[in-house]
């Protein structure tokens, strides 16, 4: 594990690229409609249950990461798009998108719109998600 001496961040590569910039998750709801904080709010709750995580602010949304990031937020208006890790694509709704980052982890995409979404499937799999990146 490689700990920025910047800003003190933990990374599980050497001199991982990042920005020492912190921001205000506040400032990324800012213009949104509540149900997306309200979104975000739940989903981090049932993700904490996995187990330790690391919350971060970045410009244009919220990561999270376990020794490495395996979630990510998009705060839109009304919704969240949701952008997690997999061993391998996941090409079934309500993921609409997928594409592979490196060569053993794949990106994939999930808008949210209500709680209802938030379904046991998903869960699944954002705890698996959350194993790969510890």
């Amino acid at each position: 594990m490689w700990i920025c001496p910047e800003c003190g961040r933990k990374f599980s590569r050497n001199k991982q690229t990042h920005s020492c910039l912190e921001y205000d998750i506040e400032d990324l709801f800012s213009g949104k409609e509540q149900i997306a904080r309200e979104l975000y709010q739940h989903l981090t709750e049932r993700v904490k249950e996995f187990g330790e995580i690391e919350v971060h602010a970045g410009k244009w949304g919220i990561t999270i990461r376990r020794l490495s990031t395996f979630l990510s937020f998009l705060i839109e208006k009304n919704h969240l798009t949701l952008i997690f890790i997999s061993a391998e694509p996941i090409d079934e709704f309500p993921v609409y998108q997928n594409y592979q980052h490196s060569g053993s982890r794949f990106s994939n995409s999930v808008k949210i719109e209500s709680e209802d979404e938030i379904d046991e499937q998903l869960m699944r799999w954002l705890h698996e998600a959350w194993e790969l990146a510890g």
